[in-house]
């Protein structure tokens, strides 16, 4: 039986008892509006999805009193941004300290975005040293892959748990081979200048007009010309095109609002039944400069939904799906990309590669895609299938 210790639980309407996340400090009510705000009040400790997914999938787990705890309890910690500001420890409580120090109950964080787990690690180690703390007492997880080489970090693809949870209600769209209206998807909810400049390498000799070609129009992202990890000036006069595209802004291939974009319980059914290949502009594409992959909805979106794909992220993306199983259409489309390490160089085969296909006449691309058929219906299953073996994995190596 896996144990946590969670400090209170709140009570919903409907009489349900949710664990209350652990440091958080803001009064909520489950399924109410303010319980969404722990994500953007510091110190940014969320409910904790894990219980959901364990709940869903099928496995057990109690919570302990802390006078109970010994070392194979767990103190969860999810949080939705990891603040270098924050002394961690100054916020526990005495009790909770004490127990930590004692080896009688470890500190479990959960993260599931993609920052550098090198710099996070170095700050937990020495807010350790400072607060007298034995290191291997802190445990982390992570969602981005370089974090696998890093003492007491432990790697998952959450998103991948959290879109398939959340998205259940959505039927998974059918693979078929009836020739499509559009050629390619691709879309960007929130600006940054990389994902700028490929879309306008796409957009500047109106490739655009043959996909579902979606740019938001609120790009006050708070990012500059030079937050961008691919050196721009390499690529002739692409940095003015980018203006003049950002200019023609927005690009709108649905009619869903900005709150229905935001969710993982909707999609668009001819974004994947009516196109033949997935544009994935990942979060990131150099992932924190720590040569991890960072996977995220998007890339789960058209495994879902019967599609191939190119990624622009981090490097290794592709290995890391073949790793968890999926299949990447090896043979058919050019991966080659993936496997450069320099971010600039990646995204400029990526780019090529997606250019070249989408050039590609209506008959060409349709004999693309039913040549994918066996990975596009194996991946569509393995995404559907029950979570609870990467779950358990997860939860073995924690608990080893």
């Amino acid at each position: 039986m896996y144990k946590f210790y969670v400090e209170k639980h709140a009570i919903a309407e409907n009489g349900d008892k949710k664990p209350y996340p652990n440091l958080a400090n803001i009064n909520a009510i489950p399924y109410t509006p303010e319980w969404r705000k722990f994500s953007v009040a510091s110190p940014f400790s969320e409910p904790v999805m894990l219980f959901e997914y364990m709940l869903y999938w099928g496995i057990e787990y109690e919570f302990v009193n802390l006078t109970d705890s010994d070392n194979n309890t767990l103190y969860p910690i999810a949080l939705s941004f990891f603040d270098f500001s924050i002394d961690w420890f100054n916020l526990f409580s005495t009790e909770v300290l004490h127990r930590v120090r004692a080896q009688k109950l470890r500190v479990l964080f959960y993260y599931s975005e993609g920052d550098n787990p090198e710099r996070i690690n170095d700050h937990l180690t020495e807010q350790c040293y400072n607060w007298n703390i034995p290191r291997e007492q802190i445990l982390f997880v992570s969602a981005n892959s370089a974090c696998r080489d890093i003492p007491y970090f432990f790697h998952i693809v959450d998103d991948e748990l959290l879109f398939n949870f959340r998205n259940r209600e959505c039927n998974p769209v059918p693979y078929h081979d009836k020739y499509r209206n559009k050629k390619f998807t691709a879309l960007v909810r929130m600006h940054k200048y990389w994902r700028a400049n490929t879309m306008t390498r796409i957009w500047e000799h109106g490739n655009h007009l043959q996909g579902y070609f979606g740019y938001g129009n609120e790009i006050d992202s708070g990012e500059t010309e030079n937050d961008n990890p691919i050196s721009v000036d390499d690529f002739g006069n692409l940095r003015e095109l980018t203006r003049l595209f950002l200019k023609e802004l927005p690009f709108k291939a649905d009619s869903l609002t900005t709150d229905q974009h935001n969710t993982h319980t909707t999609g668009v059914w001819n974004h994947f039944y009516n196109s033949y290949l997935n544009i994935v502009l990942e979060s990131h594409m150099d992932v924190d400069q720590s040569h991890g992959a960072f996977l995220t909805e998007k890339t789960f979106k058209p495994i879902k939904n019967a599609q191939p794909f190119i990624i622009f992220g981090g490097p290794s993306s592709l290995r890391l799906l073949r790793r968890m199983g999926y299949k990447t259409f090896e043979g058919i489309i050019d991966n080659s990309y993936d496997d450069i390490v320099d971010t600039t160089l990646r995204w400029n085969a990526a780019i090529n590669l997606t250019l070249n296909l989408i050039n590609l006449n209506n008959k060409e691309l349709r004999a693309l895609y039913v040549h994918c058929r066996g990975d596009i219906l194996h991946n569509q299953q393995l995404f559907l299938e029950n979570k609870r073996k990467r779950l358990l994995t997860l939860l073995e190596d924690i608990y080893e």
